[in-house]
């Protein structure tokens, strides 16, 4: 805790409000974001008369980028009267802003009210800056995570995206922790690229397009699912790449009969048997032509 004891400072106000009060404050001066800060205020009366209706409040006109980092959720105010080297305690709570950045917060805090036996004289105090470091551990993380993932060391990278999704998702930053589950799955994609390519330069083709289309599956990027199907194209073999098809027509085509095989048939054999008939059946006519002219000629002679 870091305890702070301030002069008070007069802000455009004239002498007769000066020096009417002393103003402490107690804080915890590390936060995180998503972390409600309690300002503990000690106001002591150091003026000549009574003070009456005090209030502690942030002076928002004088915050700059601070404001977007974190919201009032209460300032205190005293109905009571505080007696001459009296002092009164409240606090102020503020919450931290849950995506708020690594950044150093100055809150300037006024102290008004009014004094007098009559409570009629109005007066102001401050600015009291409490002086307040968000230290975003999810951020430090990422930013690791950041510098391992472009030297490549993507399982290192993705423990540690890991590591800073948690940290959102306990600073209730849901956009911050959907990067790191994104960048995270980069990682394995990456690593699942580079088995593939181990695979591939050992000429096992089969489980370099397993990992390759792994890593397609993982990739949102559309550059990155690019580069894995060149890989897949290069696995499979121009041999074994299927022929383009024409598609079958809508209309069935004629059916034809196929054609019919026509009968063999065996070229006919004189069997010896008929050819030696055919002989003694020409040796016969031949005598008997013969008989008939020697006849013919006997009888004309006569």
């Amino acid at each position: 805790m870091k305890k702070l004891a301030l002069l008070p400072i007069l802000l455009i106000l004239s002498t007769v409000y000066a020096d009417n009060a002393d103003v402490s404050l107690n804080y915890k001066d590390i936060v995180e974001p998503n972390e409600t800060v309690e300002i503990e205020i000690k106001i002591k009366n150091t003026s000549t008369t009574y003070l009456w209706k005090c209030k502690a409040s942030v002076d928002l006109k004088l915050l700059g980028d601070e404001i977007q980092y974190f919201t009032i959720i209460s300032e205190p105010s005293w109905d009571e009267k505080i007696q001459i080297g009296s002092s009164i305690n409240g606090k102020i709570e503020i919450k931290i802003s849950s995506d708020a950045d690594n950044v150093k917060l100055r809150i300037p805090i006024i102290i008004s009210g009014t004094k007098g036996k009559c409570a009629c004289t109005p007066f102001m105090e401050g600015p009291f800056y409490a002086e307040i470091t968000v230290k975003n551990k999810g951020i430090e993380a990422f930013n690791y995570a950041e510098s391992l993932y472009n030297e490549g060391k993507y399982e290192e990278a993705m423990e540690k995206y890991d590591e800073a999704k948690k940290y959102f998702l306990n600073y209730f930053d849901e956009k911050n922790a959907r990067i790191c589950l994104i960048k995270a799955k980069n990682c394995e994609g990456h690593l699942k690229l580079n088995s593939g390519i181990s695979y591939f330069n050992a000429g096992d083709l089969e489980n370099a397009k397993k990992e390759f289309e792994d890593a397609k599956s993982i990739f949102e990027d559309e550059e990155m699912i690019k580069i894995c199907e060149e890989w897949i194209e290069k696995c499979i073999p121009p041999s074994t790449t299927p022929p383009a098809t024409t598609p079958l027509p809508t209309t069935l085509a004629p059916t034809t009969s196929p054609p019919t095989t026509p009968p063999v048939t065996t070229p006919l054999t004189t069997s010896p048997q008929g050819s030696n008939s055919k002989t003694i059946f020409l040796i016969l006519l031949f005598v008997a032509i013969a008989s008939v002219i020697i006849f013919t000629i006997k009888i004309t002679k006569k």
